[in-house]
């Protein structure tokens, strides 16, 4: 067998022994002979190859097996590859394909292009990865920290149900606790009436207290129209008011509900001091949100380049609702930091963070799509020079979606308003800062709600004198525990 193998490499005679088989042979160009098989394997009937005794060696290959070959291959070898760059590619031989040396290098060089974008690929896979593993280890840290409030029943309080229809036939859920002199609640964007949990636990006692869900929010239902503008949601605040069956009330609103007021207050400005008697703004503003985080950083063209891409967005969530679900799922570790980001300030209740951000999500994809873009372009800022009722105006000094200075603003604009700025507290200081802005609420109710301020209207007419901007505005700076 050796002195056959040793034949056969020499080029003397390509024949052996029966049932030996000859090796793949090397070209010049480093190139082998596929499987060892010649053309006339490849062409037997039935696609049966020739018994490997009758395989015939390549003529280009014996061509090539000369003694001066072999020493220009050994010194090859040797002196590396500016030797080898010098040959002449081989030509493609029968039955190859119409490959020729040249083939090697086209795919070297498709094998390194491959071999970069699968390494960017699984750069890239490796850095989502290791980003959804950051993220769950902070949650999971958060998650971890102090809870004075983790025994809360988040969620689980229940008033008396009722339903009350609203302008356009939509059915409003509404619940109603206690009794006494009526404060009706409005809750913000993407909330329910369930986040007003400390106002539910703590104000029944006195007072009695209404709270509802805004139009595809919470328990209530859906507009036929698909009307979510801030003109709906007035006119369901006023079927609200309509269905308590009292004369005097007062309005406790948080950002959209608070905005949403004062959309009222433009549409039907006769319910002022009559059965609106007093307003109460938490972490509201009276314009354009986008606008008050955006102005100092941005010009006015930027801020429409900045709408359009919202609307578009949010058109996008709403043509495909179920993907944006989907993709709202896998993003729920990120959703709960962005509620700790933009909600709270910097030592939040984790146990809050986490309610806060289980009533966002359970919002549908499709409400916030149409709902959204009408909070984005408007303007109320006249209604604040014609608001007759008193006001108390509370802020988080962290809010970052309606920040302190629209705050400050509407406190100037209105005439005698209050203004409450609670200290380290965000965008949820209701929660945050209940047992503060609880205890605010119940001495402003008692003051305009109570024998004093019963019957009273204050207007504001050419007989006000017109005060400076310190007189015109009461602030305190209040401190949690």
């Amino acid at each position: 067998m050796a002195s056959t193998r040793k034949r056969s490499r020499g080029g003397r005679s390509p024949e052996g022994p029966a049932g030996a088989r000859a090796r793949p042979r090397k070209w010049e160009d480093g190139s082998r002979e596929r499987g060892g098989r010649s053309a006339a394997g490849r062409g037997q009937p039935g696609g049966e190859e020739a018994p490997p005794a009758a395989k015939a060696p390549r003529p280009a290959a014996r061509a090539r097996r000369s003694a001066d070959g072999r020493s220009r291959r050994k010194a090859g070898q040797a002196g590396g590859t500016a030797k080898r760059s010098a040959r002449l590619p081989a030509p493609a031989a029968a039955g190859d394909g119409g490959r020729s040396g040249d083939g090697d290098g086209g795919r070297s060089r498709a094998s390194l292009v491959v071999r970069g974008a699968g390494m960017v690929l699984g750069g890239l896979v490796l850095g989502v990865g290791a980003g959804i593993a950051v993220e769950r280890a902070l949650v999971g840290r958060d998650l971890r920290r102090e809870d004075p409030e983790a025994g809360e029943p988040f969620g689980e309080l229940r008033g008396a149900p009722a339903t009350v229809t609203s302008h356009d036939g939509t059915e409003l859920e509404v619940e109603d606790f206690g009794s006494g002199p009526c404060l009706v609640f409005s809750h913000g964007f993407s909330l329910n009436q369930d986040a007003w949990h400390y106002q539910r636990r703590d104000l029944p006692a006195e007072f009695r207290c209404v709270f509802f869900d805004q139009r595809g929010h919470g328990r209530s239902g859906r507009p036929a129209d698909h009307d979510f503008s801030l003109d709906a949601f007035a006119g369901d605040l006023r079927a609200v008011l309509d269905w308590t069956g009292e004369d005097r009330v007062v309005v406790v609103a948080h950002s959209m509900g608070g905005t949403a007021a004062l959309k009222l207050v433009e549409l039907w400005p006769e319910e002022l001091g009559t059965r609106i008697a007093g307003l109460v703004l938490v972490d509201s503003t009276y314009a354009d949100a986008l606008k008050g985080m955006s102005a100092a950083v941005t010009a006015r063209g930027a801020l429409t380049v900045q709408r359009a891409a919202i609307r578009t967005a949010f058109k996008f969530f709403g043509a495909d609702p179920a993907r944006a679900n989907q993709l709202r799922r896998r993003g729920s570790d990120l959703g709960y930091l962005g509620t700790r980001l933009f909600g709270f300030g910097s030592n939040p209740s984790p146990s809050q963070v986490a309610f806060v951000d289980r009533v966002l999500a359970g919002t549908d994809i499709e409400v916030w799509a149409r709902v959204f873009p009408s909070l984005i372009d408007f303007d109320l800022s006249e209604v604040l020079e014609h608001l007759d009722v008193p006001t108390l105006i509370a802020v988080g000094d962290k809010d970052r979606l309606t920040p302190v200075a629209s705050a400050r603003h509407m406190a100037e604009k209105i005439g005698g308003a209050r203004l409450v700025v609670l200290e380290d507290a965000g965008h949820n200081a209701f929660l945050e800062e209940h047992e503060v802005l609880d205890a605010e609420i119940a001495g402003f109710a008692r003051e305009v709600l109570g024998p004093a301020g019963r019957g009273r209207r204050r207007r504001r007419s050419a007989r006000v004198p017109k005060l400076a901007r310190s007189d015109r505005i009461s602030i305190r700076r209040v401190r949690g525990s």
